[in-house]
């Protein structure tokens, strides 16, 4: 009987040894097939270089390939790719501070702090401001920071009427800060914020047109009422909310004192929680994320609605303006000049370009006859008069007109649009020259 237990457990044993043996092989190939699956590799210790255009063989070390089969495992792969570059960024805390109605005289000691400080903000800018203070808007581009349109005027009546006045706004913004800066936003923010005051074709419209719109997710509240203290601006402007990206709303309009005075506080705040400050892009993939809603008041305004043949005339071409396409350079004599993609347009085979644009950027004065619909062109010895009613061009040489030519121009809002080969023949530059290529079109004048 003992005989017989020794040979049953000798036979249990024996079958507990082997399975674990089986086990010991087994389980560490399996763990490695679920985390590096073989590779259709062959060693080579020659192998083609990826950098090389001949294809000369380059010496790889035995420790790169091992590199190279690390860094194809399957299991690491999904770990690096499972956040993209935007995601990264939008996964670490970032504070957009934004300044809203200037520049102004306050403008400047809001960039002093922040060169203090060491970051960089937004400037949603007026147009008439821009207009008065030139010299602000080139110090915000110069520091580093970014600018955005918020209108020319800020006024509400005007600009919450229909979507072509405020339109309207924005592009004498735009033109106010390209002849300052050479460069377009493409950002808007609303005088106000859009809540209550766009509707969905404000929204629709504006996007058509290459914009962006960005309203706000932190209040600072500074703008509640005339004078409000920096105390009640710093803690609303550090208000605790529910996401790591922060677009703090502050004013550096006339009257701001206290938001400048509260600023340092602000800033403090921030950096203590470990929020990094950077500048509105609009390659910020979460731009739309800091828009309000459309509401219901605002659906229900019965606003006029512009025309199709205002949007396609006017809205559409607009978008050009920030893509990256063909620049138009012109050598006229010894000067150089340039219409970025946008600023210029093509219109049945022709180039068009903005009449006043264009003569400022050659130097010759134009005017505008507001009874006869008259641009009238001096260049000194000789006038040009551009009738808008008739497309009539009269060149006028001492009082004495000399040829007179039917030209058709493209009038849009307060822009007269004229074609650049004949606006170049009648002022004297003839071109002798044009040559295409991927990056621009150049036109060489006498």
């Amino acid at each position: 009987m003992i005989k017989s237990f020794f040979i049953v457990n000798k036979q249990k044993f024996l079958f507990v040894f082997m399975m674990l043996v089986l086990a010991v092989l087994i389980v560490p190939i399996q763990g490695r097939e679920d985390i590096n699956p073989p590779l259709d590799i062959t060693y080579n210790p020659y192998t083609t270089s990826l950098s090389s255009s001949t294809g000369t063989a380059t010496p790889i070390q035995e420790s790169s390939l091992v590199n190279y089969q690390a860094k194809s495992s399957p299991t690491l792969e999904l770990l690096s790719s499972r956040k993209t570059q935007a995601d990264t960024t939008l996964s670490q805390k970032t504070v957009y501070l934004t300044f809203d109605d200037g520049p102004s005289k306050l403008t400047s000691e809001v960039l002093d702090i922040l060169k203090e400080s060491n970051i960089h903000a937004t400037f949603f800018v007026l147009g008439e401001q821009v207009k008065r203070f030139p010299e602000l808007v080139t110090r915000v581009i110069d520091e580093g920071h970014a600018l955005g349109n918020h209108s020319y005027n800020h006024n509400y009546e005007e600009l919450y009427k229909g979507f072509s006045p405020f339109w309207s706004q924005i592009k004498q913004t735009e033109q106010a800060i390209a002849a300052i800066t050479g460069s377009h936003t493409s950002l808007v923010r609303a005088p106000g914020g859009t809540a209550g005051h766009f509707d969905d074709t404000y929204f629709k419209l504006l996007k058509e047109g290459g914009y962006q719109v960005v309203d706000w997710n932190v209040d600072s509240g500074d703008s509640k009422r005339r004078g409000v203290p920096a105390r009640d601006i710093i803690k609303d402007a550090t208000t605790p909310i529910n996401s790591d990206q922060v677009v703090v709303l502050m004013h550096d309009g006339n009257g701001h004192e206290e938001t400048v005075k509260s600023l340092p506080k602000i800033i403090s705040y921030y950096k203590e929680k470990g929020y990094k400050f950077e500048v509105l892009t609009p390659e910020l993939p979460n731009l739309e994320s800091f828009q309000f809603k459309v509401t219901k008041s605002a659906r229900a305004l019965q606003r006029p609605q512009p025309s199709e043949e205002w949007i396609v005339t006017n809205v559409l071409p607009n978008a050009e303006l920030f893509s990256h396409g063909k620049r138009l350079v012109m050598e006229i004599g010894r000067m150089e000049t340039a219409f970025k993609q946008g600023e210029y347009r093509i219109s049945d085979g022709k180039i068009m370009v903005p009449l006043r644009t264009m003569m400022d950027k050659i130097g010759v004065n134009v005017r505008w006859d507001v009874n006869k619909k008259l641009a009238i062109i001096d260049t000194g010895l000789k006038s040009l008069q551009i009738s808008v009613a008739t497309d009539d061009w009269t060149i006028v040489n001492k009082n004495t007109i000399s040829q007179t030519m039917n030209i058709p121009v493209q009038m849009n809002g307060n822009t007269l649009w004229v074609p650049l080969r004949e606006i170049l023949n009648a002022t004297g530059h003839n071109p002798i020259s044009i040559k295409v290529s991927d990056e621009e079109w150049r036109i060489r004048t006498l």
